[in-house]
């Protein structure tokens, strides 16, 4: 369960994430560092466990003999507090300090928000876009999943559809974030991928990552990591669907960690008018930067 929300340099985020951000600015980010960073449900979990597998030379049992939030870092999250306390669990950024070179890390942050030593260290990052009419569903299942506030659990569809088109949900406007990396995609340290071209080819987008990441895997292995990051194998395997972290006891049906991974889920939800609306905003948002949406 996460915490209430909270306000920072006009972000909306949730509570404790403030703190995280202000120690960010001045936590030791190392040159080998390869970071995924994404818009919240923009397809993170599956391009943070293709690339673990990758860092990790397509060693598949090593990978699966931890969690993913132990191998990739949520660097502005903690786990609960009462996990944290039970399970006697060090803190995210503790973890992070701990993991040897070179370290897969993972935010939602806003370009404004990240750590300035990532303009300075040029880490390797990647960065993925997804349809932002898809975005919108993930999303509001995924907050019914994240806040068991009643209020948001009984919260409409047509009602979340119209914060995120004013850009008042979590981590701020959708556009701002997307266009902060569409516009450094080709400095030659940041790789920006598509979810909806992952679907249409993941062995590629596989081997896009590996080659990226400096690592020059055999063909049998990015084989093996490809089936290991399907979308069903994912969903089954505990060490890289989050699922288990959350108190799943009020959820309404459709409420997932990994739902359904489909492109083109909008239909059924959009309404004529919904769809017009996010067209609209596409359009004042993306118009000039070259910035164009497969609507499958």
């Amino acid at each position: 369960m996460l915490l209430p929300d909270t306000e920072y340099q006009g972000i909306k985020l949730w509570a404790g994430m403030e703190k995280a951000v202000d120690d960010l600015k001045t936590w030791p980010i190392r040159e080998d560092d390869a970071w995924i960073i994404t818009y919240i449900k923009a397809g993170t979990t599956w391009a943070q466990e293709i690339m673990s597998c990758v860092m990790h030379d397509g060693n598949l049992e090593e990978v699966d003999k931890k969690p993913t939030s132990f191998r990739v870092p949520f660097l502005e999250t903690d786990f609960p507090e009462e996990l944290r306390r039970t399970k006697n669990l060090p803190t995210t950024l503790e973890i992070a300090s701990e993991i040897p070179s070179p370290r897969v890390l993972k935010t939602h942050l806003p370009g404004q928000l990240l750590p300035p030593q990532i303009w300075e260290k040029k880490p390797k990052i990647v960065y993925v876009l997804r349809n932002p009419k898809d975005v919108v569903v993930s999303c509001f299942y995924f907050s019914k999943l994240s806040q068991q506030d009643p209020a948001v659990q009984a919260q409409a569809f047509g009602d979340f559809f119209d914060e995120m088109l004013a850009g008042t949900t979590h981590y701020g406007p959708w556009w701002d974030h997307y266009l902060y990396f569409w516009k450094r995609r080709h400095e030659k340290n940041i790789l920006l991928l598509r979810f909806e071209d992952m679907k249409r080819d993941l062995r590629g987008n596989v081997e896009r990552i590996s080659r990226f990441l400096g690592k020059d895997l055999s063909a049998e292995k990015l084989d093996a990591i490809t089936e290991h990051c399907t979308f069903a194998n994912m969903k089954k395997n505990p060490m890289a669907n989050l699922e288990g972290l959350f108190d799943k006891s009020a959820l309404k049906e459709g409420a997932a960690f990994m739902r359904k991974g489909k492109v083109g889920d909008w239909r059924s939800h959009f309404t004529v008018a919904q769809n017009e609306a996010m067209d609209a905003l596409i359009r004042d948002k993306l118009h000039g930067t070259g910035l164009k949406f497969d609507y499958q």
